[in-house]
């Protein structure tokens, strides 16, 4: 074999070696880039704040192709005379260009937003807007289930039903007639106790109806609902999450239901908490022991069956950790894979989550979103007021991974309560939104601070897995090794 072509084989093979492991080695590091953020109209002479987990969607509700994003909460503004006006429901449609945030449409009444979602209610092949929250007027105060359609122009009111407690809302077909139904979960007062109630909805595009509307647990209370088909029968199951007992015992609490069209049925249960005792929130109130906040349901380690996972918090005995558990469903039942608490500051708690592919990896990450806080610090002068947090999460049945994580300050404290995700601009990378409130005076005023996030990747000369490494340069050095020694070889024989 002559030199020359020795040498191109010795390199061919290094080159080889080095893609399939040397260069499977070095990885990406990822890192959450802020795009954009965006302030409300109330910034300075009032307050808007978008409370709990639920009150942000990202859809493209107007039918042009891009996602926009809607988000509720409470709002007031300041008078002349230093009164405030009554408190109002401020309904806001923004869109993102890669630049700019744009208000398309802000609508508002008396009352406020527990919750917005964004989904086909009649099954038209349009999207809609549901909320949730409370009305206001002359003869009282009403809890509301409003349809909205947006065609990037009007804003229209489809319908609206007054009297039933909803706060998380979700629009899909959960019976076998492949119609759309819409399912809340709220609770009201009743027999001087908090009651959880299920509702189920039939929305024929102009007329909304409640079908089926049950209490089923005087003890609980529901803080989100999913659907989803969790055994690949044909058949949607409901899920709810929230709480068991009064908040001084309280437990977290997951359930799983069977709707058929007539019957409401609970297919299972789950109740858990670390140990006895309860917490006291910032301001020395009852903060709880362990709490879900929201759950969703989607195949987040590629298995091709669907996990379903709870966000919220739990009690260690001294401080609120932040807590994220992973559930399969197997064989009737709801089974933990997974569990992991994490703590910053005394109490920590995310209070929303999306699941969707935002590292361009081909897998779903778990993206959870809230606020960490110092026992006390709701006094003026304290420390260790809120800060937001951001987490990206991946699993793979085996291993939670905290991919990447953000913490920020914003005025004199900041909760991120609802996180959202979704190709906004139409530019091929999927981003994460927040949006939650920030004390910007005293602690009577605060106002939203929308974020817009996306993750890069940047090369970086690390190796991933040191083991892997150092078995390819062993193979290559035993490569050039043989190389040499045939070379050698032939080289003998030849003189």
């Amino acid at each position: 074999m002559r030199p020359k072509r020795v040498g191109a084989v010795v390199f061919c093979l290094l080159l080889t070696f080095s893609y399939l492991v040397v260069g499977n080695s070095f990885g990406q590091k990822d890192s959450l880039v802020l795009e954009a953020e965006q302030r409300w109209d109330t910034y300075g002479c009032g307050g808007t704040c978008i409370y709990g987990g639920h009150n942000f969607a990202v859809a493209d509700v107007d039918g042009d192709g891009v996602k926009e994003m809607i988000t509720g909460g409470g709002s007031y503004n300041y008078m002349e005379n230093g009164s405030k006006t009554p408190g109002y429901a401020p309904l806001k449609i923004w869109s993102w260009n890669g630049q700019n945030v744009t208000l398309e449409k802000n609508e508002s009444w008396t009352g406020n937003l527990y919750g917005i979602y964004a989904g086909d209610a009649d099954g038209d092949g349009k999207t809609e807007i549901l909320t949730s929250g409370r009305m206001v007027n002359s003869t009282g105060s009403f809890s509301s289930l409003r349809i909205w359609t947006w065609d990037g122009e009007s804003l229209v009111l489809r319908a609206n039903y007054e009297g039933v407690a909803v706060g998380s809302v979700i629009t899909i077909g959960v019976d076998s007639d492949g119609k759309p139904e819409i399912i809340t979960v709220g609770f009201t007062f009743r027999n001087e106790q908090f009651v959880t109630q299920l509702s189920i909805w039939h929305f024929d595009g102009s007329i909304l109806t409640l079908a089926r509307n049950v209490v089923h647990d005087s003890l609980a209370r529901t803080s989100s609902v999913c659907t989803c088909d969790l055994n690949n029968d044909g058949v949607t199951e409901i899920v709810t999450a929230g709480y068991a007992n009064a908040l001084t015992n309280s437990s977290g609490q997951l359930s799983v239901w069977k709707w058929d069209g007539k019957a409401l049925s609970l297919m299972a249960t789950k109740e858990w908490r670390l140990i006895d005792g309860y917490a006291l929130n910032s301001a020395g109130n009852t903060q709880g022991n362990t709490k879900v906040s929201t759950v969703k349901a989607a195949d987040v380690d590629g298995d091709g069956a669907l996990e379903i996972v709870t966000s919220g918090f739990t009690y260690d005995g001294t401080t609120v950790e932040g807590q994220l558990r992973i559930w399969n469903w197997s064989e009737g039942d709801v089974n933990l894979e997974k569990s992991q608490e994490w703590q910053n500051l005394d109490i920590t708690e995310h209070t929303s989550m999306s699941i969707d592919d935002v590292d361009r990896d081909g897998k779903k990450e778990i993206i959870t979103s809230g606020y960490t806080v110092g026992y006390g610090s709701f006094e003026v002068n304290a420390t260790d007021k809120s800060r937001a947090e951001l987490r990206v999460w991946s699993w793979d049945g085996n291993t939670l991974t905290l991919k990447l994580s953000e913490d920020w300050m914003e005025g004199e404290s900041v909760s991120a309560w609802n996180v959202g995700s979704g190709d906004v601009d139409n530019d091929g990378v999927v981003e994460i939104l927040t949006v939650g409130c920030t004390q910007i005076g005293n602690l009577l005023d605060c106002d939203p601070n929308l974020r817009v996030w996306s993750i890069e990747s940047e090369a970086s000369a690390y190796f991933a897995d040191p083991a892997l490494a150092v078995i390819g340069l062993i193979l290559v050095v035993l490569v050039v090794v043989v190389v040499a020694f045939l070379w050698a070889r032939r080289k003998s024989q030849k003189s």
